[in-house]
This record gives C-alpha cells, sequence and structure tokens, in this order.
C-alpha cells in the first residue's frame, strides 16, 4: 500500500464552527417540521438555508464533502426507496423522483456537518498511515454487505438486526477502534438515531419494520458502524486537501 504520511493532521474544527454547523442542522429539523408536507416550499427553504450557510461559515473543502453528500448520501436514498426499504411521504415534487429534490441538498449539508464533527478536537486522532489500510478494507466490504443484506431483508423483523450486530462486533474484536473512534462513534449512537426518530416523526418517511420510535434496530447499527468509515474516508480526503495548499 502506498504511504502517505502528511506531515500535518489538516483543517481543525473550533468549537464556534462546530455550533454554527449544528445550528444549521437544528434549523433545517425545524423547517422539515413545519414545511415537510409542502415539497416546494421546503426546497426554497432548505436551498436558502444551505446558501446563507455557505456565504458565512465556508471553509476551504466544504465543497468537496457537500458533493459527498449530494451524491452519495442522496444515491443511497435512491436506492433504498427502490429496494423498498423506507418510503418517502411528502408528495413527489417536479423531478417525480421518490425521494424529494431538497434532500440532495440536505444530504450534503449533512456531509459537511459531519466534516466539523470529526474534526473537532475529542474526534481528530491520528491522521491516516496509507491510502487503503486494513480496518478501511474491511468497512468497504461491510458496508456492501450491509446494503445487500437489507436490500432483501429490509421487510423482516430481527433478522436483520441480529446480522448486522453480529457482523459489527466481529468487525470490532478483528479491529478494535482507537479512543477518537471509540468517543465518535458513541456521539453518532445518540445524535444518529436522535435525528432519525425526530425526522420519522415530522412524517418524513417511514420504515417497514419501525421498532423505536418507529426506526428499526439494524439503523442504529448501521449509524454506529458508517460514521468509523466516513471518518477514514474523510481523514484521506482531508489529506488530499492538504496536498495541494503545498
Amino acid at each position: 500500500m502506498e504511504d502517505i504520511s502528511p506531515s500535518s493532521v489538516g483543517y481543525k474544527t473550533t468549537s464556534r464552527e462546530l455550533l454554527a454547523e449544528t445550528g444549521v442542522l437544528l434549523l433545517a429539523a425545524l423547517a422539515i417540521y413545519f414545511f415537510v408536507k409542502r415539497t416546494y416550499l421546503m426546497s426554497a427553504v432548505i436551498a436558502g438555508l444551505v446558501i446563507v450557510r455557505f456565504l458565512f461559515c465556508y471553509r476551504k473543502g466544504d465543497l468537496i464533502f457537500f458533493f459527498l453528500g449530494f451524491t452519495l448520501g442522496a444515491g443511497n436514498d435512491l436506492l433504498s426507496m427502490y429496494k423498498h426499504v423506507y418510503y418517502y411521504l411528502p408528495a413527489p415534487d417536479i423531478s417525480r423522483l421518490p425521494i424529494p429534490m431538497w434532500m440532495f441538498l440536505f444530504w450534503g449539508e449533512i456531509f459537511v456537518f459531519f466534516r466539523k464533527l470529526m474534526r473537532w478536537g475529542p474526534f481528530l486522532g491520528e491522521p491516516p498511515q496509507k491510502v487503503i489500510d486494513q480496518p478501511l478494507f474491511l468497512d468497504l466490504l461491510i458496508v456492501l454487505l450491509y446494503r445487500l443484506i437489507i436490500y432483501r431483508l429490509a421487510s423482516r423483523f430481527w433478522v436483520p438486526d441480529a446480522i448486522f450486530a453480529t457482523i459489527l462486533v466481529l468487525r470490532l474484536l478483528v479491529s478494535p477502534p482507537a479512543k477518537n473512534e471509540r468517543w465518535l462513534m458513541l456521539t453518532m449512537l445518540v445524535l444518529g438515531p436522535a435525528y432519525e426518530i425526530w425526522l420519522i416523526h415530522c412524517g418524513l418517511y417511514v420504515y417497514q419494520t419501525g421498532f423505536l420510535w418507529g426506526m428499526p434496530i439494524w439503523l442504529i447499527i448501521y449509524w454506529v458502524f458508517i460514521v468509523r468509515l466516513l471518518k477514514a474516508v474523510y481523514d484521506r480526503v482531508e489529506f488530499y486537501l492538504i496536498q495541494k495548499m503545498k
């Protein structure tokens, strides 16, 4: 594997920046609560919120992570809808896609928030030493396996939950997370499900096997897993940004 050994950890989030980014997501959550059924108005509100966010809170590299969310986050949403993992409840907009168009922007903002969270003090950690190391390789295989499992078993109670949990436990035993990763995973264990429950409560979407306030157990496990994979990917993107600035 290629050594990358960066001499700097790159961008670090200040507490003020993390607070501001959290505020953007909270405003989006309020907008969803009040306007979720008014699809076109929601599109205008989210677009305006994203524009204001980039005007006042932009840091170099944010657009890269926004684009990742715009494509990967919304792309996963579309696949999940086509595979009947869950269903969006608002009426379709002019695009006639199974997810509202504003969700593309919303996913972009979520991925920017992840950048701020992962580059904040307790979660920063050591820079990666290789482009692809064993933990990242395993996580890439597991995320593919997780998606295949849930596409086939989304309508089943307990089966995907048990499989997801078993895979995650084995994964953590094979390659235990570093201290900063453990803190990040514990944080996402709270933040991820809490935000999901809010969106479900607002009537944005519904899962086939909702158990905990409308949320399936496998989704909690997935949030804990995926944040570690995203952290590894984000750290490598940050290294790329360091190299571009030299």
